[in-house]
């Protein structure tokens, strides 16, 4: 019983896992071709489940094998159909547990990728934000750097000013001085007739 389990459990991980998988010496085996489904050499205890043929009947009907003819009329009531069963059932339960794994897989994934994606968008809108803040700061660097070439000008244009006011002010005064000077000896020439 328990070796035709497992030369059973041998032919469907052969199947489920994989090409040119082979079981134990005089057991079944398994090779994958192009051409077709897998070849499964019949073995002791064990029904051809995959061999590619009905065991039961065939297209034509006269030609059919029975169980008998395939594995031997002895090993055909000697069949291990529960362990058989079970073993079917636990390669099931091996597909719905990979099944599921690979699920929460998928679910854990698109959770880091809506994640991942989610920060993508924070950073960019906070790229955007200081790009705005520092297309703000130099327009009022220029705002500023304008306002000090004004003030720049308008205090060398308050220099020159002040230049020609400080000349037009010594020569008013050397004209003064000159009328005061006239002025005096006009009035000495006055005063000594």
């Amino acid at each position: 019983m328990t070796r035709s389990v497992r030369e059973l459990g041998n032919a469907l991980d052969a199947i489920l896992l994989g090409p040119k998988s082979h079981a134990s010496a005089g057991s079944i085996m398994v090779e994958a071709t192009s051409a077709g489904p897998p070849a499964v050499a019949p073995a002791r205890n064990i029904v051809p489940l995959f061999s590619g043929q009905d065991v039961s009947t065939s297209a034509s009907g006269a030609d059919a094998p029975v169980l008998g003819s395939v594995i031997g009329p002895e090993a055909a009531d000697a069949v291990d159909w529960p362990g058989a069963i079970q073993l079917v059932q636990d390669v099931g339960a091996r597909v719905r547990r990979a099944r599921d794994l690979a699920q929460e897989l998928t679910r854990e994934s698109q959770s880091l990728i809506q994640r991942t994606l989610a920060q993508a968008e924070s950073a960019e809108e906070r790229a955007r934000a200081a790009e705005a803040l520092a297309q703000q700061a130099e327009l009022r660097a220029e705002k500023a750097e304008a306002a000090a070439r004004s003030a720049n000008e308008r205090a060398r244009s308050a220099g020159e000013q002040m230049q020609v006011a400080m000349a037009a002010e010594a020569e008013a005064r050397l004209w003064l001085g000159r009328l005061y000077a006239s002025l005096k000896s006009e009035f000495d020439s006055l005063t000594d007739d």
